[in-house]
């Protein structure tokens, strides 16, 4: 009963994973109860993670039940799926500091440029005439 009790608790887990692994080492013994049936429709009609459903319904399959319709919403937020529009943002944000840089630099040789020409010159003409 101690195991009926702990497995019910890792059913029940916040981690999908490990609702998926308890799933996985349920046992032939064990899935007969009906404690365990009860969770594993549970998760079939409800849980929001994928996996975790089909893991359920495989599980219940195995042992001849026939698996809850599933209510739950389709999990739409896949790993990586944020990211093309990361690597966009940050071409764009490289690129915005690229031009950034470029005007900042022609802007200070605008303003230096004849201060600049003028100490070049010296520099010039005292090497010429020592």
């Amino acid at each position: 009963m101690n195991d009926i009790v702990s497995i019910l608790a890792d059913l029940n887990s916040d981690s999908a994973k490990k609702r998926e692994r308890a799933i996985k080492n349920l046992t032939p013994a064990v899935l007969q109860a009906p404690q365990v049936i009860d969770a594993l429709q549970k998760i079939v009609s409800s849980d929001s993670v994928e996996y975790v459903r089909e893991a359920a319904r495989n599980a219940l399959l195995s042992i001849g039940q026939i698996p809850a319709p599933s209510a739950a919403p389709v999990q739409l937020a896949q790993e990586g799926a944020g990211k093309p529009a990361m690597f966009a943002i940050g071409c764009v944000a490289l690129v915005a500091i690229c031009v950034f840089v470029a005007v900042v630099t022609i802007v200070i040789l605008a303003i230096l440029g004849p201060q600049i020409g003028t100490v070049f010159s010296r520099v010039t003409n005292g090497l010429a005439n020592p």
